[in-house]
């Protein structure tokens, strides 16, 4: 519960940001549900309105879960799209050993065989669509649906354009998909040619990189005082849940927690193999020690 917590608390920058923390969190879940020694994890979320079923099959087999509700009712509403509606289903795999997942989702298809009719209509009132497949209209009551102002992500828009105009620069990534494959493949490994260092205002970092270009992936390792950040590309990091680094011959291997893990977008085990002279790996050992060594909390060091 405590990793729900945390993705629930942060900031998210945009709603495909969010929406793939939610698949994660949907993925953790299962997993919890799951007794240990699974294969393959599938989640399938059936929903018209309010009405919605959830089933979780382990290897083939369907299993109770408990919470997964919030997560996908929440990513319904972040995916919407003026005037073309939401998805109907959501399906989404685990494999066994790793953080990715793939799956699909369906804005047109019926999700039921039957569709009450109280569904339809608060279907259509709080997620309006220009066209609205046959077998939604069919399942209408008589009353016309009333089309309600939505304001699902609505934050994430105006952060992004807050003069609410047409440039290019200003606008949003786009929502989390309504229709078609979902996919999310951490990585496990980068290759390391390029070693460096600093040390400026009591600010200490390492990083490590494919080649001396600066397009090219970067892994950051930076310590201030009593804090350390370890970062992929600059961007992506966290400044906790790095249980270890280890130097294994010419693998630098990172051992995470799944919430670091997923800040990274790496699989729990990372692992940076280095393409340096044993000097190099000598120095950056050094280096590595003296931007980790003063802080308490920092990763444990092995190998070193």
């Amino acid at each position: 519960m405590a990793a729900r917590r945390s993705r629930k608390n942060r900031h998210w920058r945009t709603r495909h940001d969010e929406g793939h923390a939610l698949r994660l969190e949907i993925g953790d879940l299962a997993r919890a549900a799951a007794e240990p020694g699974w294969t393959r994890l599938e989640v399938r979320r059936a929903q018209v309105g309010p009405y919605a079923r959830t089933t979780l099959t382990r290897d083939g087999r369907e299993i109770a879960a408990e919470g997964l509700d919030e997560p996908f009712q929440r990513l319904r509403e972040l995916s919407y799209r003026a005037d073309s509606g939401t998805w109907f289903t959501c399906e989404l795999a685990f494999s066994a050993g790793s953080r990715g997942y793939t799956g699909r989702v369906d804005s047109s298809a019926p999700p039921f065989e039957d569709v009450p009719a109280p569904a339809a209509l608060a279907e259509l009132t709080t997620f309006p669509r220009a066209e609205t497949p046959g077998w939604l209209l069919a399942a209408l009551p008589t009353a016309v649906p009333i089309g309600m102002p939505t304001t699902y992500g609505e934050h994430y828009d105006r952060r992004h354009n807050p003069w609410g105009d047409d440039r290019s620069d200003r606008r949003p990534p786009p929502p989390p998909p309504i229709h078609g494959d979902v996919a999310y493949v951490p990585a496990a490994a980068m290759t390391c040619r390029d070693f460096g260092q600093g040390d400026e205002h009591r600010r200490r970092v390492v990083f490590l990189a494919e080649s001396a270009d600066d397009e090219s992936e970067h892994l950051y390792v930076l310590g201030y005082e009593e804090v350390y950040w370890v970062a992929r590309h600059g961007i992506r990091g966290t400044g906790e849940g790095v249980r270890s680094i280890t130097l294994d011959g010419t693998a630098l291997r990172l051992e995470l927690t799944p919430e670091a893990a997923d800040a990274l977008g790496t699989e729990t085990t990372f692992e940076a193999r280095l393409e340096v002279p044993p000097e190099t790996i000598a120095e950056l050992c050094a280096a590595l020690g003296a931007v980790l060594g003063p802080i308490a909390q920092a990763p444990e060091l092995i190998g070193f």
